[in-house]
């Protein structure tokens, strides 16, 4: 079975896919840290402004997560890397590793291959029910509104330490991320075909969680609570 959720920064599919993987019981791939962990290679390597060299780099870099912590940790040439592709900086440049064609079809691949490696899973990016998994069983779109999206995000940061955050700048960068996350040339952040739209502003990640599961759970009455 493979459960897709797609949406926007901010909208809680990260946290509510990490919920809905270990309530089925089933692997969680994160897709957004495949590329940024890309986006760090670039970084290290000082290559951020050679779109052919990341993608060079990209298709011999080793991808691989171990399932074995919770969430997985991303291992970048067998590094762990999982922290350190939250940082602010990683963030502002994962663009580099996300808007390259050539870096999403080889990520699409390997994510591809992981699907069917895993039978079934729970995965969750941008492209996944509409570039990456059309045929999943189950798509989920989430979304929230953008203030509702750069108050989380702040609440994040916060709570990694960083205190001196102006609002204003966060709700930009957030409008800023949609546009691109949108206007991309490949895989662009789009609603799924079929996909259940929840609107997660006014709810908690447990009611998200549990309306995900209960249409689950009503169309595959053999899912596991």
């Amino acid at each position: 079975m493979i459960v897709t959720i797609d949406g926007p920064a901010g909208s809680g599919k990260s946290a509510a896919a990490l919920q809905v993987a270990a309530r089925l019981g089933l692997p969680h791939l994160d897709t957004g840290a495949m590329y940024r962990a890309v986006a760090l290679d670039a970084l290290e390597e000082g290559i951020l402004h050679d779109p052919d060299r990341i993608a060079q780099r990209c298709r011999l870099l080793s991808l691989e997560f171990d399932w074995s912590k919770t969430p997985a940790a991303i291992l970048l040439n067998g590094r762990n890397v999982s922290d350190l592709i939250r940082q602010p900086e990683v963030t502002e440049i994962t663009y580099v590793a996300a808007d390259n064609p050539w870096v999403r079809e080889e990520l699409v691949r390997q994510q591809r291959l992981i699907g069917q490696k895993c039978g079934s899973l729970v995965t969750e990016g941008r492209d996944q029910g509409t570039i990456v998994f059309p045929q999943a069983d189950f798509k989920f779109y989430l979304n929230a509104h953008p203030e509702e999206r750069a108050r989380r995000r702040i609440a994040q940061l916060q709570k990694k330490g960083n205190v001196d955050l102006d609002v204003d700048e966060v709700l930009e960068q957030i409008l800023q991320r949609d546009m691109r996350d949108s206007s991309r040339a490949v895989g662009p952040l789009s609603r799924p075909k079929n996909a259940i739209d929840i609107d997660t502003t006014e709810l908690s990640l447990e009611e998200t969680v549990d309306a995900m599961i209960s249409h689950i759970q009503t169309h595959a009455p053999a899912a596991k609570n």
